[in-house]
């Protein structure tokens, strides 16, 4: 059984998706009860989560018959989600450098989302805040106001998303979104939406606040984290729009590398 990932309590799901796509074979009940350990009445538990998801997807991941799980897909077919769901099962604390890639799946989903543009704070690297500010309002043509402090790194935001009316004026479409591939993202400060309206002059109206987080959020759930973070991007909706549109080479070039990495590791 060596070829299957270890299971692991309280990311029964995760676990049994990350095994799904490593290895693009089918996963029966008993199977997954001799993995894991649990009974037939957990286990049926499991499969009715998976059932329930099935129709979320624009492109289901797996189809469910007789209590055995079909992959669709393998992992190096949709690599930028197995990086999510590594991250939501092992957690981000890897110093892996995919973070940095999460940072950019969420941005080329939500430019797919938005049928936009996106700028990634920090990508490329060397240059301020500040700067990265001043390339936004001349870009977007909206006028700066205050300085961000220096101490403020990226003051909570790592991607800035946009639809421009590509007149030249501004007053356009702006999402501003924090990326979050650690386990513990519900723990995260929401965007100080004040502050940000201080650096250019841009109106409430045109921003949306967002999040983006590598887990599957639950609908019992769904209402306290929006509430909290603005528009959410989870795990569904990353799957859901990244792969509407080719994803960049040489992004995925470098989940690939990434994703085999961590599966030479034995995940």
């Amino acid at each position: 059984m060596s070829e299957y990932i270890g299971f692991k309590a309280g990311r029964e799901i995760e676990w049994l998706e990350l095994n799904l796509l490593k290895n693009k074979t089918s996963l029966s009940k008993s199977t997954i009860c001799s993995l894991s350990g649990e009974d037939e009445t957990i286990v049926d538990e499991w499969i009715s989560i998976l059932e329930s998801r099935i129709n979320l997807y624009k492109q289901p991941i797996y189809s469910i018959l007789n209590n055995r799980i079909t992959p669709n897909y393998s992992w190096d077919e949709i690599p930028e989600y197995f990086l999510c769901l590594y991250y939501s099962f092992n957690g981000a604390n890897d110093y892996s450098g995919g973070t940095g890639l999460f940072e950019k799946i969420s941005a080329q989903a939500l430019k797919n989302f938005l049928n936009g543009e996106v700028f990634i704070l920090g990508f490329p690297a060397g240059k301020s805040f500040n700067n990265y500010l001043d390339d936004i309002g001349s870009v977007c043509f909206e006028d700066r106001i205050l300085p961000a402090h220096y101490s403020y790194k990226d003051d909570g935001v790592d991607v800035v998303g946009y639809k421009s009316f590509n007149d030249k004026r501004s007053s356009n479409l702006y999402v501003l979104l924090q990326c979050a591939a650690g386990r513990h993202w519900t723990a995260k400060k929401a965007i100080v939406m004040n502050r940000w309206l201080k650096y250019f002059k841009w109106y409430s109206d045109n921003l949306i606040q967002s999040i983006s987080t590598v887990d599957f959020v639950e609908n019992e759930k769904w209402e306290k984290h929006s509430s909290t973070f603005g528009m959410l991007i989870d795990r569904l909706r990353i799957y859901n729009f990244i792969y509407e549109k080719n994803v960049d080479p040489a992004l995925r070039l470098e989940v690939i590398n990434w994703c085999n990495d961590k599966i030479a590791e034995g995940i």
